[in-house]
């Protein structure tokens, strides 16, 4: 799918999920928590989630018919 995007922004994050452990944090999942989350201090990110706000899905084989 092919999308033209008009606004958008950070929300969260995606990576490794985190629990208090001794002596060291144990690994519970691969998960993704947005910043309001409190359990986003127990991320080890590895990808930033962004939300689309305003976008148009697009095709490209019309689009381009029309450059053509």
């Amino acid at each position: 799918m092919t999308l033209r995007v008009r606004s958008f922004g950070p929300m969260g994050v995606r990576g490794s999920l985190y629990r208090p452990g001794y002596p060291f944090p144990v690994l519970v999942d691969a998960a993704g928590v947005a910043f309001d989350d409190p359990r986003i201090h127990w991320v080890r990110a590895g990808q930033l989630v962004m939300r689309l706000r305003e976008f148009t899905v697009v095709d490209l084989e019309a689009l381009r018919a029309e450059e053509s």
